[in-house]
This record gives structure tokens, C-alpha cells and sequence, in this order.
């Protein structure tokens, strides 16, 4: 490995087997060619020494895929489980949720390990959106003491927000996270992902999503949510891959919570 390597990832997504965009499978073969090609090249221009190879510099280490039912909470737990605990993933540093239906570019990979490993952060997401009946919403989630969280709409470009929690459809995990998480918790299996009942600062109960529960979970073991507003992620949902700048111009009220209820 080379000197400052940032870890290698795997990618990991819940899918039924029928559920995979096509969109996304050609982002995700140009991605995994990127790197490779990215390995090769940065190797290349260290003098082509004997180690480490192009392989190890490599970001890309392998992927994990798991059935899905509506319970993605499940998935996404076994997911986490199956990172920790399988061989095949034990030289890895991070876990890159990469949902089935998100459109990203070539050096996706790239961008967002660097940008975690030069900030120091844990968890750090993409810029990606949630397709509402009245268009796009990114997920960018703050405080709120009337609903827990409040979907942030007027957002800054081109920087890295602490957020109180964000989406799963790119979101990059530190192997960290999950060990500190799981050994609070006395070794549990689903301490990561659940649809938690939490009450608002007003008394209200809300039940919240799997994603937004996660970094609530994470932040009480100490690890903050981020997202690079600079790494900008479609959701591609019929006809139409749904961008961060559709959220621009979507007709969505900015006194709209986002929340599971």
C-alpha cells in the first residue's frame, strides 16, 4: 500500500435482481474502469516501481450485493455485516453505499475517498436528490426541534456540510463507524440501520427513515455526517435521471420537512 493511501472500497448496494438501472450499471463499469486506469497511470508516474503494483493503489476493492425486500433497513444491515465480517473485505477501509439507481461520473470514486481523507472525515455523501410528486429534493437534512429533521434547500455549493443526516444512495462509511457503532451496543447486528421512533424537542413522534436514522445513530457514537455539495449524483427514476440542479428550480416550498411520519 502506498504511503497516505486513502484505503481501499467496497461498493455495496440492496437490489431484488431486477431492480438495477441501466444508467447505473454503465456508471458503475465506467467507474471501475476509471480506477483502473487511474491505478495504472498513477503507477506509471511513480517510476513504475515493483510495489506497490497498480492493483494496490487501486481504490476499488470489490463489491457486496444482498437481496432486498421493502425492509431495507435489513439489507442494508446485512450488508454492513457481511463487510465486517467476510474475508473477502477484511483489507478494506470504507463501504460505498451506491443504490441501484444512481448516476454518477467515471471518477466518483476518486473524488469522494479524497475529499474524506483530506478533511478526515467518517461519513461523507454525495449531492443526491429524493423524487417527490412535486420534483427534487436534495438530501441534505438539518436539525429541526418541531420534526427532527428539515430538508435543507437553500444550500452552499462547493463545500462540505456537517448536516444532521443525508441520504444512503452515495454515501461513504469509514469501517470505524460500524465497529464503534457495534461495539456500543454489545456486538449487535442491527445497530446500524433501523426505521427509529424519535420524539422532537416539541413532543412530536416521528419515524424515521433508514438513512436519516443511521447518521442520528452514528452521531451519538461520534461520528458526524458530511456531504460534498461539489459531487453531484443523479436519481434516475422512469424516463428522466433527476439532478441536483433540478432542485434549483423544483417548485418544492422551502418550508417543506421531509421526514417519514
Amino acid at each position: 500500500m502506498t504511503t497516505g493511501h486513502p484505503g481501499k472500497v467496497v461498493v455495496a448496494f440492496p437490489s431484488n435482481g431486477h431492480d438495477i438501472s441501466t444508467r447505473w450499471l454503465a456508471s458503475f463499469v465506467q467507474m471501475e474502469t476509471y480506477d483502473r486506469h487511474w491505478g495504472y497511470v498513477t503507477w506509471e508516474r511513480m517510476g513504475a516501481p515493483e510495489s506497490p503494483n497498480p492493483d494496490d493503489i487501486r481504490l476499488f476493492d470489490s463489491y457486496a450485493c444482498v437481496e432486498s425486500t421493502n425492509n431495507l433497513a435489513k439489507a442494508r444491515n446485512r450488508l454492513v455485516h457481511e463487510f465486517l465480517t467476510d474475508e473477502r473485505y477484511q483489507g478494506a477501509d470504507w463501504l460505498l453505499f451506491l443504490d441501484t439507481d444512481m448516476v454518477f461520473d467515471p471518477d466518483l470514486l476518486q473524488r469522494i475517498v479524497g475529499r474524506a481523507h483530506e478533511h478526515d472525515l467518517t461519513i461523507l455523501g454525495a449531492l443526491c436528490v429524493v423524487v417527490t410528486e412535486t420534483g427534487a429534493v436534495p438530501t441534505l437534512f438539518v436539525d429541526n426541534a418541531e420534526t427532527i429533521t428539515h430538508v435543507l434547500l437553500d444550500y452552499e455549493d462547493n463545500t462540505v456540510a456537517q448536516l444532521a443526516a443525508t441520504g444512503t444512495g452515495c454515501l461513504l462509511v469509514h469501517r470505524r463507524v460500524f465497529t464503534e457503532m457495534q461495539d456500543a451496543t454489545g456486538g449487535s447486528k442491527n445497530c446500524w440501520f433501523g426505521y427509529d421512533v424519535v420524539t422532537s424537542e416539541t413532543g412530536r413522534e416521528f419515524e424515521c427513515g433508514e438513512d436519516v436514522s443511521f447518521c442520528l445513530r452514528a452521531r451519538k457514537a461520534g461520528h458526524l455526517t458530511h456531504v460534498d455539495t461539489t459531487l453531484h449524483v443523479g436519481h434516475h427514476k422512469g424516463p428522466k435521471t433527476w439532478m441536483p440542479e433540478d432542485a434549483r428550480t423544483n417548485p418544492v416550498s422551502p418550508d417543506t420537512v421531509f421526514e417519514s411520519q
